[in-house]
């Protein structure tokens, strides 16, 4: 039998790529082949917030978003899990196969609805949801261009490696600094496209000048910015 017991599952509640019916049908047939499911609203949010569950979520298996997203996220907070399994890429049959469990309407259908009323009860924040970039050490190259990019001070430079400190103060639904990313490291895990949301397709790609232009684009507006600032501050000292 599986050597862990907890299966967490992330609904991404405020997002549509995960079918609820599917996520349904997940946690009812586990739950009777005797795992201990959790569905968890948000796992980026989790993550985000530092939850201090992730170390137990972690030590079981996720099903959740694509691997790459997933194992980006746990490894800012020097987690690694035990097993993922794509349910954005999957179908419900394709999960449960990989446990070795039959897909069957025939699970129990009042443990159907309770999960149903779970899932649906789940808050749903528009334009407010744990939005924010992971990176994929794998592929970061540490060349700062995030860094520089980011007119919202996301990153930060520490000891020449590049850290997400402040993933709060991101713009929803703003990709813009994955896509100017040379070694596509950044990912997304709430955005539509893949590589930015961490899948291995190559959905959405961009020329080297077209990065090269909306990177020189950015730093011009940072430096209208900083001007700004030290002319608000002269004009407040006089």
């Amino acid at each position: 039998m599986h050597h862990y017991t907890r299966v967490t599952i992330c609904a991404c509640a405020t997002r549509s790529f995960m079918r609820k019916e599917s996520i349904t049908t997940i946690a009812a047939t586990m739950q009777k082949a005797g795992y201990k499911v959790v569905v968890v609203p948000d796992l980026c949010r989790k993550v985000m917030e530092s939850s201090p569950d992730m170390p137990e979520i972690a030590g079981g298996a996720i099903i959740a978003c694509h691997p790459r997203a997933l194992t980006s996220l746990l490894d800012g907070l020097g987690l690694e899990s035990a097993r993922i399994e794509d349910l954005r890429s999957n179908s419900a049959e394709d999960i449960l196969a990989a446990f070795g469990l039959p897909c069957s309407d025939t699970t129990d259908s009042e443990e159907k609805e309770r999960w149903r009323k779970t899932i649906g009860a789940f808050p749903v924040e528009n334009g407010t949801d744990a939005w924010y970039p992971v990176i994929d050490k794998s592929r970061c190259v540490e060349c700062g261009k995030c860094h520089d990019f980011c007119l919202f001070g996301v990153y930060a430079m520490e000891n020449k490696r590049v850290r997400v400190v402040q993933p709060q103060k991101c713009k929803n639904n703003c990709p813009a600094c994955a896509r100017m990313c040379p070694g596509k490291a950044i990912i997304f895990p709430k955005y539509e496209k893949s590589p930015i949301n961490g899948g291995t397709a190559e959905e959405e790609t961009y020329h080297p000048e077209e990065m090269e232009r909306m990177y020189r684009e950015k730093l011009q507006m940072r430096l209208q910015q900083r001007r700004a600032s030290v002319s608000l501050l002269k004009g407040d000292g006089k």
